[in-house]
This record gives structure tokens, sequence and C-alpha cells, in this order.
């Protein structure tokens, strides 16, 4: 069975958010098609020249939410 894998697929590949089976597929698709492994080369390389970025709410915002969510809870 030949699956056409979309750049979203390999996207996903590289952030690791396939399934083990899927993963499997990927992998030996690169190893078959030459062209895939040319999207995936050049999709992984701009996901390495990303900075990685860490987000962290502030407090106030936490509380707002936690403070509304209690509240919503009574009803």
């Amino acid at each position: 069975m030949t699956n056409a894998y979309t750049e979203n697929n390999i996207v996903r590949f590289i952030y690791k958010e396939c399934d083990l089976f899927e993963r499997l597929e990927i992998e030996f698709a690169l190893e078959e098609d030459s062209t895939l492994l040319t999207t995936y080369s050049h999709l992984k390389s701009g996901f390495q020249a990303l900075p990685e970025v860490i987000f962290s709410p502030k407090k106030k915002t936490v509380d707002a939410i936690l403070k509304y969510s209690s509240c919503m809870a009574l009803q």
C-alpha cells in the first residue's frame, strides 16, 4: 500500500505527534522516496532554525481562570 504523505504528516512526524504505526510508515517511506526525504530535510531544517520558546501565563491570569471556573462549578 502506498501512502501519499503531505507536509502536514511530515510536520507531525518532526514534532513527534503521530502514533507509532504512522511513525514507522513515514520512516520507511523516507528511506524509499527521495522526494519525500527532500521535503523532510527542508522542514526539519526550518524546525531546527526556530528558537525554543516556553510560554507561561501570568499568575494573575491563572488566578482569574480558577476563580471563574469555581464560580461556574457552583451553578
